[in-house]
């Protein structure tokens, strides 16, 4: 590939903002607390973060913006050392563009991507679809032949994600995002990908996992479907259940993903996005004894899970079931009983009484039937 072009900022004038008060001290825990600035994980918390303000149509004020000056202000360099990060780098540049920082830095980056032909590099049609989405962002079309009609094959197979498979829950997710372009437009889905982006809530009350029950939520949201009071009670009652420390975040196990996409959903449906009961009243940040945080302090996010979902209870009680499982939701409850706590039987009834699709989510994660027996082919004797 070729070198890169210039990208030197060309001066533009600045949009008017609206100052968000004490959104700094977030985004400088992000920007500048969290990763070492401009890594592979840095770029990830900064993209998820940024995009989502832009997705909910927040702007930023001059303070706040220039937090990420030292980002853009290495960004040309980055590129070019690390240039298999280009989706990451152009989702930042793009957010902040959106969030008000002047200038076209993102559709000169997205012009090279193109000229390039980055698109050529990448594995998978989720990829792709984010490419797509990113560069239509700055108003350039990229044609992918038959892209569309791979994804939608992908999500209307409802039965794939019936069963704790991550990678499948998440490329589901994120590809009504690209598809629907992060709620900023209206998209329909045909009914066998409902039905896959419902089986999948299912799945996710009953693990208890509200990063992917927020993100089912989200795709519901920008789909034009009504959103479960199930689960959406339960993405209210872990926003609550946030705590925010004043310290490093030692490795990626804590659950700033959880939060962001938490807010994000409760940004999406009119309410308080990262609001005063995580940061009090003054401005973003921890409390501590003496007041809110100071905006330079480091950010570590944590939320109370149970050690073993029910999910994970309930996959257990029906592999033990071996031959005896059904697809009869009564008669498997009552046979999994002695080995689940009460707790994963009361989520599952909650499921099973107001979870939407409930019934064809439990057929396919009972795992009835299946291919034929295996047989090893038998060793003649010399």
């Amino acid at each position: 590939m070729t070198n890169v072009v210039s990208f030197a900022s060309r001066a533009q004038a600045a949009r008017p903002v609206t100052h968000m008060r004490g959104l700094a001290p977030l985004l400088n825990a992000f920007a500048h607390e969290r990763r070492l600035s401009g890594d592979a994980y840095w770029l990830k918390e900064n993209a998820e973060l940024l995009g989502i303000l832009s997705a909910l149509g927040r702007q930023l004020s001059q303070e706040e913006l220039a937090i990420y000056q030292p980002f853009l202000d290495r960004a040309e360099s980055m590129i070019k050392f690390y240039p298999q990060y280009y989706r990451t780098i152009l989702g930042v540049v793009t957010a902040l563009e959106e969030l008000g920082h002047p200038g076209d830095f993102g559709a000169r980056l997205a012009d090279w991507i193109i000229a390039e032909g980055w698109i050529d590099a990448e594995v998978n049609d989720l990829q792709r679809g984010e490419v797509r989405h990113l560069l239509a962002r700055h108003g350039r079309k990229l044609e992918v032949e038959g892209l569309d009609g791979r994804l939608m094959r992908f999500l209307s197979r409802p039965a794939t994600f019936a069963l704790p498979n991550p990678r499948a829950a998440y490329d589901l997710t994120h590809t009504i995002f690209y598809l629907a372009d992060y709620g900023r437009r209206s998209f329909d889905l045909p009914d066998a990908a409902l039905k896959s982006l419902l089986q999948l809530g299912c799945l996710a009350h009953l693990e208890q996992n509200g990063d992917l029950l927020a993100e089912v939520l989200l795709c519901l949201r920008f789909c034009g479907q009504p959103l479960p009071p199930l689960w959406l009670d339960h993405v209210r009652g872990e926003a609550k259940a946030f705590r925010i420390e004043a310290q490093p975040c030692a490795d990626s196990s804590d659950a700033y993903h959880i939060f962001l996409v938490n807010q994000w959903l409760i940004g999406a449906i009119g309410e308080n996005a990262f609001g005063e009961e995580h940061f009090g009243p003054t401005g973003y940040g921890p409390q501590t004894r003496n007041g809110p945080m100071s905006s330079t302090r480091p950010m570590s996010f944590r939320l109370a899970r149970p050690v073993i979902s029910p999910l994970r209870e309930w996959s257990q009680a029906l592999d033990r079931l071996g031959a005896r499982r059904s697809t009869d939701w009564t008669r498997m409850r009552s046979l999994c009983a002695p080995y689940l706590s009460p707790q994963a039987l009361a989520v599952a009834d909650a499921g099973a009484e107001a979870s939407p699709e409930f019934a064809g989510f439990f057929a396919s994660f009972a795992r009835v039937g299946g291919p034929a027996p295996f047989s090893p082919p038998q060793r003649e004797m010399a």
